[in-house]
C-alpha cells in the first residue's frame, strides 16, 4: 500500500484524469499484475506474439503505434524497436516503469493522449464524437492492445455515479467502442486488434456466468484466441475465478 501511495503522489497526472480514476486504475492494474503474475503470463505472451505476427506481416516498417501501451506488459518493446524505425507508445498516462523502459531506445516515443476522445465531455453522456482521428494513426502498423473494452470503463463508472440509467450507460459504452473500431478501420496501414470478447465467472472448470463486454458489437474473424485468467480466486472472490476470452484480429 505504501508503494502504491508513493506512486500516486509522484506520478505526473492532470487533475481530470485523477478525478475520473485513471491513475488509481493503472496503479491498481500494476498491483494486480504483481499478485497474479503467473496466471497472467500466458495471456501476456500470447498478446506479444500476436503483435509480432502482425509486425511480420507488415511490409513497410517505418512506424508502429501501440494504442493502450500502459505498463508495457503485453508489448514486445525491444522487438518492435528493432523492427521499426519509430515506435509510438500511446496511453492516457505513463507510469515510471514505462517511461524508464522507453528511454532505453532512441526510436521510442511516449505519447500521452485520450484515445477515447470523451474525457472532458462527460457532462454530455450522448457526446461520443461521431468520428475520431486516432493519435499517431499514420503508422504502417497500429496495435490496439487490450484497450477496446477499457475505453468506456471509467467514463461509464463516472456516469453511473450521476444516476444515469443502465440503458444510457450501455448505449454510451457501445457507441464509444464502435467509434474506436470505425477509427481503426479508417487507418491507412495495418491494424492488430487485441481485445477480450467474453467475460466468464468460473468455479473450477465450469463457467457459471458469462458477460458480453462488447455489448453486442463484433470485431471480425480472429487470427488467434485464448483465455486470460485475469482474477484467479481469491483475487476477487474466494470461490470464483474470472476469465476473459481474448481474440487477436487483423483489420
Amino acid at each position: 500500500m505504501l508503494a502504491e501511495w508513493i506512486t500516486y503522489l509522484t506520478t505526473p497526472c492532470p487533475w481530470p484524469l485523477r478525478r475520473l480514476g485513471y491513475l488509481d486504475e493503472v496503479i491498481g492494474t500494476q498491483s494486480r499484475y504483481r499478485r497474479c503474475r503467473a496466471a497472467w503470463a500466458p495471456h501476456l505472451e500470447n498478446s506479444r506474439q500476436a503483435i509480432l505476427a502482425a509486425a511480420a506481416d507488415t511490409p513497410a516498417r517505418r512506424k508502429v503505434t501501440v494504442l493502450g501501451s500502459g505498463l508495457l506488459l503485453d508489448v514486445p518493446l525491444a522487438e518492435l524497436a528493432a523492427l521499426f524505425d519509430e515506435v509510438a507508445l500511446v496511453d492516457v498516462l505513463h507510469l515510471r516503469p514505462a517511461r524508464r523502459a522507453a528511454r532505453r531506445f532512441s526510436n521510442v516515443r511516449l505519447v500521452a493522449a485520450d484515445v477515447s476522445g470523451v474525457i472532458g465531455r462527460l457532462d454530455d453522456p450522448g457526446g461520443v464524437p461521431p468520428s475520431l482521428d486516432l493519435p499517431e494513426g499514420d503508422a504502417d502498423l497500429v496495435v490496439s492492445a487490450n484497450l477496446l473494452t477499457q475505453l468506456p470503463f471509467l467514463p461509464c463508472r463516472w456516469l453511473s455515479r450521476r444516476a444515469d440509467s443502465e440503458e444510457t450507460i450501455a448505449a454510451f459504452a457501445r457507441a464509444l467502442m464502435r467509434q474506436h473500431l470505425q477509427a481503426l478501420a479508417r487507418l491507412p496501414g495495418g491494424v492488430c486488434l487485441i481485445t477480450e470478447v467474453e467475460h466468464r465467472l468460473c468455479k473450477g472448470g465450469d463457467t457459471v456466468e458469462t458477460f458480453d463486454p462488447l455489448y453486442g458489437l463484433t470485431v471480425g474473424v480472429p487470427a488467434d484466441e485464448w483465455l486470460w485468467d485475469i482474477a484467479p480466486r481469491p483475487e476477487i472472490n474466494r470461490r470464483y475465478d474470472v476469465r476473459y476470452r481474448v481474440v487477436a484480429v487483423g483489420m
